[in-house]
């Protein structure tokens, strides 16, 4: 006869394995490497737990009905990655729009820590499987100094039934405020001086 505890890990075996490991491992806690600092200078370790890994999950989970819908859930699941990240970081003061300076605090993300980041949590929300209508595009660059522009990274996703290449980016605004997520050809035209 199995005691309780033999019983119990028995039956919670039984589930995984009916449910395969895909779900085990959505469990499992995860562990990653959060940029800050200017150009990732710093690389702060970041961790879920298999309950942030479930509230993420939920975030993502509204958005099934549509594209529309699942960018609009890759936005709360952003601000919520950046809330989540700046408590263990130290980076929750972060500033829209960081400008290098002489002595820029590693508290404060320019847009290639955001770049890095977002997609970083892109990736994390495609292996678990909680993108249905978009995939992790390639990081987006626009502006070269002599065209009026100064250089500026964003992380993007592309639609899939459309093709149509989106941009995430949350550099323009401050950690935890929604990102701007527009067509990438938008975006690629902006960011005039003046």
């Amino acid at each position: 006869m199995l005691n309780r505890s033999a019983l119990g890990g028995l039956v919670a075996g039984l589930i995984l394995a009916l449910a395969g490991p895909a779900a085990a491992q959505g469990l499992a806690p995860v562990k990653i490497r959060y940029c800050h600092g200017f150009g990732c200078k710093m690389r702060s370790p970041v961790t879920f737990s298999s309950g942030d890994l479930a509230a993420l999950k939920r975030i993502l989970d509204v958005g099934r009905g549509s594209p529309a819908a699942e960018r609009a859930a890759i936005s709360r699941a952003d601000q919520w990655y950046e809330r989540k990240a700046g408590a263990q970081t130290g980076t929750s003061g972060d500033d829209a729009k960081g400008e290098f300076g002489l002595y820029t605090p590693l508290s404060q993300l320019d847009c290639v820590d955001e770049m890095t980041n977002t997609t970083t949590l892109l990736k994390l929300l495609a292996k678990q499987g909680w993108l249905r209508h978009h995939t992790v595009g390639p990081s987006a660059s626009r502006g070269v100094l002599f065209d009026g522009r100064y250089p500026h990274n964003t992380a993007t996703i592309v639609e899939t039934a459309s093709g149509k290449r989106w941009v995430v980016d949350s550099w323009v605004r401050a950690n935890g405020e929604p990102p701007d997520i527009k067509l990438h050809d938008i975006w690629k035209q902006e960011g005039r001086r003046g």
